[in-house]
């Protein structure tokens, strides 16, 4: 018996070491392995870091890329065009896509015998971008330049009044004259005199702010009524003027529709042998009939 307890006391140390000692051996081989790893990111990053120097070469060359772009006269010339007529300036943007894309997009559609069709729809779509273009810049044109000269006055009046007021001068003194008055533009314009006059806190330049933008809002509303006004009569004017457009500037022309052949309907053979029968059944009864009257 002692035998027997004496072996399990000794089996149960063994196992209770071998516990101990198991972490150890666990732990040493993770800092061995978390060793190697940073060996390996030290070489592999060591030298002259190939990897982050391409990053950074492809970065740069996109933003070369970008400020060429967004430095470009051409660039600049469509947001300035865009802010100063913004009607026509959708409408600049609506023949981009319907004078380039959607043409390239119907031509490059599969089907060769549809070619003449997808020609003539081509042209239809480059005819009505050019002339809602066209006119819309033409009848758009004067009513902004009117805009922009009533709301430069406004901010030529009204500058010189805060000016005036941040100098402690007569408020009207050397002011420019309103050639035009708008009682909503004018409420506007006197908040911010009235907000100059006050304390320079927080909640005054954030209200100062939000007139700007109001300002700026109220002349693009003006812009725009434009664009109300003319959409009838501009898609009229489209209408009729996209078949002369599309036979003498693009030589297409809509070819009108064969009427087509009357179609005989055969009749089923069945039904030609049902005829042929009682002609014949007929024919038979008719015979007999004469052969008895005789």
């Amino acid at each position: 018996m002692k035998i027997n307890a004496i072996k399990y006391d000794t089996t149960l140390k063994q196992g209770s070491s071998a516990v101990h000692r198991d972490p150890q051996n666990l732990k040493e081989k993770e800092r061995a392995g978390l060793c190697g790893k940073n060996n390996e990111d030290k070489t592999k990053f060591g030298g002259n870091f190939t990897g982050k120097s391409e990053v950074a070469a492809s970065a740069i060359k996109n933003s070369k890329i970008k400020d060429k772009i967004f430095n470009s006269k051409s660039y600049n010339w469509l947001l300035k065009f865009a802010e100063e007529h913004n009607v026509a300036g959708s409408a600049l943007m609506a023949l981009f896509l319907a004078g380039a894309v959607r043409p390239a997009t119907i031509l490059a559609l599969p089907g060769k015998k549809d070619k003449e069709d997808k020609i003539y729809a081509s042209g239809h779509s480059m005819a009505s971008g050019i002339i809602g273009f066209a006119a819309s810049t033409i009848i758009t044109s004067p009513w902004d330049q009117g805009v922009a000269n009533i709301m430069d006055n406004y901010k030529k009046h009204y500058d010189k009044k805060i000016e005036n007021v941040l100098a402690g001068k007569d408020i009207n003194e050397g002011v420019p004259e309103l050639k035009y008055k708008f009682k909503l533009l004018d409420k506007k314009y006197e908040r911010l005199i009235e907000l100059k006059k006050m304390a320079a806190d927080k909640a005054s330049k954030i209200e100062t702010k939000a007139l700007l933008n109001q300002i700026d809002t109220i002349k693009l509303y003006m812009k725009n009524v434009t664009d109300w006004a003319i959409a009838i009569p501009r898609s009229i004017l489209t209408i009729a003027l996209i078949p002369p457009i599309l036979k003498y500037v693009f030589g297409v022309q809509k070819k009108s529709k064969a009427a087509p052949e009357p179609t005989v309907q055969e009749q089923p053979k069945n039904t030609l042998k049902m005829v042929s029968r009682m002609d014949g059944f007929m024919n038979k009864l008719n015979s007999k009939a004469d052969g008895g009257s005789k």
